[in-house]
């Protein structure tokens, strides 16, 4: 092989190898962008969920907050006057002059011990994730655990 022909086929290697440099070098730029763009993603994903996540506890905050709709104050009004019956007729005959009197006595009561039990000024004020226990609450009251 001649000197000439060495000198070609060095030159070419080198040329092969500065192109692969430079191929190499593209590839890095490539592959260090597209790492920053899915770091930032990652970042802007943490970012969304939290945001999610102060968006679902303020509903959640919302949602407790809110009291008993007129159709849900109705029926614990017919939950109260239904169980005073109940408890009046258990010691009272609906002729008998007290009737009237201790199913009054006995609403009160129930209406007093609810607002206690649920900390409110007014029924109404009962907040509706509290609906289902206030209902039970007046189902199972007993005059005898307040006395």
């Amino acid at each position: 092989m001649s000197s000439l022909e060495k000198q070609d086929i060095f030159g070419m290697v080198e040329r092969q190898l500065n192109l692969t440099e430079q191929q190499g070098a593209a590839i890095r730029l490539l592959f260090d962008g597209m790492k920053r763009m899915s770091d930032d993603m990652t970042e802007k994903h943490t970012d969304m969920s939290e945001k999610v996540e102060e968006v679902q506890m303020m509903v959640q905050e919302v949602r407790d907050s809110v009291t008993l709709t007129d159709a849900e104050c109705y029926q614990m009004q017919q939950a109260v006057k239904s169980k005073t019956n109940e408890l009046t007729k258990h010691r009272y005959k609906e002729a008998d002059v007290k009737f009237k009197d201790m199913v009054g006595r006995y609403r009160r009561l129930i209406w007093s011990k609810m607002k206690e039990r649920f900390e409110v000024a007014k029924y109404s004020h009962i907040r509706r994730i509290d609906f289902d226990d206030a209902i039970e609450f007046v189902q199972t009251f007993q005059p005898e655990d307040y006395i």
